[in-house]
């Protein structure tokens, strides 16, 4: 049998709200992230009993697994955080307005206009905005995607080193790191763009090798607004 792996991005924050950047600084959960990772909780009780559950280390993600757990009647089962399953570090542009970055990366890419910037972005074979940001960031604090790539990697492999084989995992991380995660197990599985706040991604762990299941279900929430990286 196969590891269940249920990963779900975090609910929608007040950054989130603002459409600000967050990476690796944090913002509190909105009311309405709240509920709504409280209604996932509830819904998640009628379909899985979790055997072990994680979470990346920014606040956002530990609040989001713990309403889950509390809500889907397992308020005893520890929540492990692992450091490399965090958000993608945007260095110095962290707090920033999105639409601000997004046309930094499109002047510097030498791009018309965002439209032209975010549909090259969503198709591309590697992630573009990673690429630029790390290359324009003044202090040089943003991460690589390599780096990035590299670490979420090294999280998942730890993730799986310490679930019960054939058991069922709550995952809770973040826009980005789902996407990234997704690329590298299946570059087809999705585009550039976040899933949803609170949505769950399924894959399974068998044999050394990841698989993807299903991508940003919201039928247990109603929210279906993706996120705009």
């Amino acid at each position: 049998m196969a590891l269940n792996l249920y990963l779900v991005r975090h609910g929608r924050t007040e950054y989130n709200a603002a459409g600000r950047l967050q990476g690796w600084s944090d913002a509190p959960l909105t009311p309405e992230g709240r509920e709504a990772a409280v209604i996932l909780g509830r819904g998640l009780r009628e379909v899985v009993r979790f055997d072990a559950a994680f979470c990346s280390t920014s606040p956002r993600a530990v609040t989001t697994a713990r309403l889950i757990l509390d809500a889907g009647g397992q308020p005893d089962l520890p929540v492990q955080q692992l450091a490399d399953l965090r958000e993608y570090s945007f260095g110095s542009f962290e707090g920033e307005k999105i639409t601000a970055v997004h046309e930094k990366v499109m002047a510097h890419r030498g791009l018309p206009d965002v439209a032209t910037w975010l549909a090259q972005y969503r198709h591309a074979g590697h992630n573009l905005l990673a690429e630029t940001v790390s290359a324009i960031d003044p202090q040089g604090q943003a991460e690589t995607e390599a780096a990035f790539v590299a670490r979420l990697r090294q999280g998942m492999a730890e993730l799986a080193a310490q679930s019960p084989v054939d058991g069922k995992v709550l995952l809770v991380s973040h826009g980005m790191s789902i996407t990234a995660i997704l690329k590298s197990i299946d570059p087809a599985s999705t585009l550039y763009q976040s899933v949803p706040n609170v949505s769950v991604t399924r894959l399974d762990y068998e044999n050394g090798v990841w698989r993807v299941l299903g991508v940003g279900d919201t039928s247990l929430t109603g929210n279906g607004i993706k996120g705009v990286l």
